[in-house]
């Protein structure tokens, strides 16, 4: 069967391709009763491989959960949404003979949920405590259960934001930890999402909540996946391409994620007239780096917070540096028109900076140099912010 090429969303089912020996090693993790997080830069495929585990748990037996936390911004719609999806996938605890009153109360009231959204009245911390206290206990730990929660730090950010923004975001960093916590436990989570939970956590001093998760990282696709993916594009819809020119593709992209790859074949789709050239690949590269396609990636960091305008300065720099850059030079360029008695300050602020732009997948280290991860985007950037 064709797949299809979904550009954006999460691709499941047929349209799921390659990751073979990242699905192996991530079962087995999950079957040794290993919690995830899944690191990896954007537009890598993180959720997609996270609901393809879905799929695999599921035929195994277990009992399994998606919460796409992308869909809220309150604390009420954070419950909510926890709550039903445990509703629906069999998680909580039944009513039974000697459980307490107020477990008893709080299953009552998420029966309610199921009929709609409920509201959440925390008059004082101790509501607010007791209720997630009450939550932990009803949830079943004696079955193979995975849960998978995606964009938890998009959430977590917003949160942030608001009044005791940083004391929310603890309370639930440290109530999710807990759940991990329990004593022989057969829940296993992963948490993924296009910003990096590592990056959030660290620089809010919180890295404490997610030290328990075992880190399972997610980069391009293997040179044979890379080209079977394009391969198969172009069978979908019906489209000639020789072997020499599949390279020449991934030879231009360089760093091979699904996301470049279905993105270059889009606009050679858009324009194929029979026959494709070398030709052909270069104008849809260059198409590329004029068009919205690569945005979010200049919009996201936004949630750099005090860390952007400083990320902003060292990328618009490795723009106009192909072959890349010694720290040095970076830091000498942060330095331009600030007092020298500021040095320690900011070679501080390179030293996160640089740590969030590699983690995200910005740019990569090589040897003492530092350049873009991805020639394409490093040419958006060139044309959207320097030229």
């Amino acid at each position: 069967m064709c797949i299809s090429n979904k550009i954006g969303p999460p691709v499941e089912g047929d349209d799921f391709f390659g990751r073979e020996k990242e699905i192996q090693k991530a079962n087995k993790l999950l079957d040794s009763s290993h919690s995830l997080l899944l690191s990896a830069p954007r537009r890598i495929g993180k959720s997609s491989l996270a609901k393809r585990l879905i799929e695999e748990k599921k035929n195994q037996g277990w009992k399994c959960v998606y919460i796409d936390l992308e869909e809220t911004t309150t604390e009420d719609g954070f419950l909510n949404l926890v709550i039903e999806a445990f509703c629906k996938n069999g998680i909580w605890k039944q009513v039974a003979e000697g459980m307490s009153k107020g477990l008893a109360s709080v299953l009552e009231s998420i029966e309610k949920i199921s009929l709609g959204p409920v509201q959440f009245n925390f008059a004082k911390k101790e509501d607010q405590e007791d209720l997630y206290k009450n939550l932990k206990e009803l949830i079943r730990h004696d079955e193979d259960t995975f849960i998978v929660v995606d964009e938890l730090t998009l959430y977590l950010t917003i949160l942030s934001k608001g009044e005791d923004g940083v004391e929310k975001v603890a309370f639930i960093l440290n109530w999710l930890r807990s759940l991990r916590q329990v004593s022989r436990t057969k829940v296993r989570w992963l948490f993924c999402g296009s910003v990096g939970l590592r990056n959030f956590t660290s620089a809010m001093n919180l890295g404490y909540t997610v030290n328990d998760l075992t880190e399972f990282s997610l980069d391009e696709l293997s040179r044979d996946e890379a080209a079977g993916l394009l391969t198969e594009l172009c069978k979908s819809e019906n489209i000639e391409m020789s072997d020499e020119l599949v390279e020449y593709t991934l030879n231009k992209l360089y760093w091979n994620i699904p996301y470049f790859i279905q993105i270059i074949f889009s606009n050679l789709a858009e324009d194929y007239e029979g026959k494709i050239t070398q030709e052909d690949i270069d104008a849809a590269y260059r198409k590329l780096c004029s068009e919205n396609y690569l945005s979010t990636w200049s919009e996201r960091l936004v949630e750099y917070g005090e860390y952007e305008l400083p990320a902003r300065q060292i990328l618009k720099l490795l723009a106009t540096l192909p072959e890349g850059i010694e720290r040095e030079g970076m830091l000498n360029n942060l330095m331009t028109g600030q007092d020298a008695s500021k040095i320690e300050a900011v070679d501080y602020t390179l030293s996160k900076v640089l740590a969030m732009l590699e983690n995200d997948g910005y740019i990569m280290k090589k040897d003492a140099l530092r350049m873009f991860r991805s020639p394409l985007l490093r040419d958006y950037w060139f044309d959207r912010f320097v030229q």
